[in-house]
């Protein structure tokens, strides 16, 4: 294209000179027609004052010789004059004919002057002189006419090559700007691409997406909020570049999917968001599903055939009451995606009332739990655990409950989401810690039996610089012996950052703290790690309880943790057991200490006052 536009300017330019040269040569030339018409007239008027001056009998031979003179110019071209002779037959043909007559009004006024003729003759001559010098003006008038229109003609041209020239420039030029506005547009998109993906990032996306809600019609359009179910397990087991070969492949096949008017992209990690066109409901859930299909074959076929299936939560505008921005519709597909983590839906979640309440109702929670800290709504409630060996209560975990003004209590899983999702589960945990060393200062003021408690702390915590301190802090204030606090965590902590983990737990063992370890074997953590990492309690997940499928197996892996943990000098609490055949199988296995039901409920502060305050009952 550069190519073309730069010949095609030299070719017009070129074209422009050779007209304007042409042109140019004409315009001069016609300087010396008009000099040429001029001095045929004066042929004419001269050659009639000559004749009359020698009918007077007034000689007058200067003249002869100046007309002489302009004749043999107008017929050779040469001349002092300047006077040119023009290539045109009929103005050659007259010119002649006008010279041969000059000779002989010449001969006839050397007659007439040495008597030979009388005037009469001369004047006759002169006349048709006259007629022919007529003709001759006229003649080279035509000429001269012929000539204005060739010139008339040559200058429309070159006003249409310059008219041309300048559309063709015009048009170089809007090309040129057209490519640059392309240009900038494909850089301003990559811009707003994910470098890894190459979806919209997030704020892109949210961007554009508006675009299109204000401009569509919004009844007929959808947010999709997709991620994968445990990613992170593709990152530990087979490393970060195959999970983001995955993630890769998963944006070729969610861009390759889209529609005109639809949007991809990536919010972060492994979670993407799409704004869909439909005309039935159900369509997005099976282009979604036909997409998640894809990426399963690709994983299956890729990397010792391993897979994870997909979370998915769907928010059709046309189901919405309220008037949302972008925001709104991502909040209320991500919430129904949350439902598909927490296992209580299907992989495909499409917004609906039910979801609408439970959103209504995290909001409220939202708005009320920070005036809820501080007027104290919050109680510990406390679920001891028995040794198996005494049938004794030994110790206990604190846990928490919502006790409104009103006095309904709201259970953990309605609240403590919330608290996590508004990085505010910090400040919760404390508050239970501090209200669990308020208790204890509280027992043994009044001389009252005094267990070890343990309390629970979030992986936020773990990343807070001055966890430890601020805990030490609290412990300290209320003269708390060491050995009557525990600090008990999850095993997904070690997956996330087991170096991190593994600092900590030193520095609060340290500080004086017991540590354990709760929800073991419910995620991907090894045994090993129990190897270099220093906790003094083990709690078993109650997923291996809670089985009816093969019970003799699953109590045959207990013991088998039982007896490798002992070996590292870890005490086992088994939490969730709700039968005595299971208790008693775990006392036969080594068990130390079982939580559940098959003995105690989480129980307010006042009932396990009394409760350690008796001796407790064996089994």
């Amino acid at each position: 294209m550069r190519h073309f536009l730069k010949k095609g300017l030299v070719i017009l330019f070129t074209l422009l000179m050779l007209f304007g040269g042409f042109t140019l040569n004409i315009v001069i030339q016609f300087q010396h027609y008009g000099r040429l018409i001029n001095y045929v007239g004066i042929v004419r008027g001269a050659s009639q004052r000559l004749v009359k001056l020698e009918l007077e009998d007034r000689l007058s031979d200067p003249l002869i010789g100046y007309l002489d003179g302009i004749l043999e110019e107008l017929t050779t071209g040469k001349g002092k004059y300047g006077l040119p002779l023009p290539k045109d037959e009929n103005y050659r043909k007259n010119l002649n004919e006008l010279y041969q007559m000059w000779d002989s009004i010449k001969d006839q006024i050397k007659n007439y002057r040495s008597g030979g003729s009388d005037g009469e003759e001369l004047l006759a001559l002169s006349e048709e002189y006259f007629e022919q010098a007529n003709n001759t003006v006229f003649a080279a008038d035509e000429y001269t006419s012929q000539r204005t229109r060739i010139l008339l003609v040559i200058c429309a041209v070159m006003l249409g090559i310059i008219l041309l020239t300048w559309l063709f420039i015009l048009w170089a030029f809007s090309k040129k700007i057209l490519r640059l506005e392309d240009m900038n547009s494909r850089l301003s998109d990559l811009t707003q691409r994910d470098v890894l993906t190459g979806v919209y990032r997030i704020d892109a996306f949210k961007e554009e997406a508006q675009k299109l809600l204000d401009a569509g019609a919004k009844e007929r359009m959808a947010v999709v909020y997709t991620d994968f179910s445990d990613f992170k397990y593709i990152n530990d087991v087979f490393g970060y570049d195959y999970g983001d070969s995955i993630l890769k492949k998963y944006g070729e096949i969610l861009s390759g999917g889209l529609r005109e008017g639809e949007l991809c992209g990536r919010v972060s990690a492994d979670n993407f968001v799409l704004l869909l066109h439909y005309q039935e409901k159900g369509e997005v859930a099976d282009r979604q599903r036909a997409a998640d299909e894809r990426i399963t074959f690709y994983m299956h076929n890729s990397f010792d055939r391993q897979t994870v299936p997909t979370s998915c939560g769907i928010c059709c505008v046309e189901d919405v009451i309220e008037d949302l921005k972008i925001d709104g519709f991502l909040d209320r597909a991500n919430f129904a995606r949350k439902t598909v983590k927490n296992g209580t839906n299907a992989n495909y979640v499409y917004y609906n009332e039910n979801i609408r309440n439970r959103l209504r109702e995290e909001k409220d929670v939202e708005s009320r739990m920070l005036e809820a800290l501080d007027r104290r709504e919050f109680t510990v409630y406390y679920q001891p655990k028995v040794e198996l060996k005494t049938g004794r209560v030994a110790c206990a975990e604190a846990l928490v409950r919502w006790k409104t003004k009103d006095g309904k209590i709201i259970v953990p899983d309605q609240f403590i989401p919330v608290f996590e999702s508004k990085y505010m589960i910090d400040r919760l945990d404390r508050y239970v810690f501090e209200e669990v060393c308020r208790f204890q200062r509280k027992r043994m003021e009044e001389g009252g039996r005094v267990l070890p408690v343990s309390v629970n702390v979030s992986r936020l915590q773990f990343y807070d610089q001055n966890f430890v301190e601020r805990y030490v802090e609290i412990r300290d204030k209320y003269q708390i012996p060491p050995e009557l606090l525990e600090i008990e965590f999850t095993e997904s902590i070690a997956i996330d950052n087991s170096a991190l983990l593994l600092r900590i737990v030193k520095r609060l063992r340290e500080a004086g703290f017991a540590c354990s370890i709760d929800d073991f074997g419910k995620g991907y953590s090894s045994l090993s790690l129990l190897k270099s990492l220093p906790v003094d309690i083990l709690k078993i997940d109650r997923f291996f309880f809670t089985s009816d499928d093969n019970p003799e197996r699953d109590m045959a892996v207990v013991q088998g943790i039982i007896e490798l943990v002992h070996k590292f000098h870890i005490r086992i609490v088994a939490e969730g057991v709700e039968s005595p055949g299971q208790v008693e199988y775990l006392r036969k296995a080594g068990c130390d200490y079982v939580q559940g039901y098959v003995f105690y409920r989480p129980m307010p502060q006042e009932d396990y006052e009394k409760l350690i305050a008796e001796r407790s009952p064996g089994v």
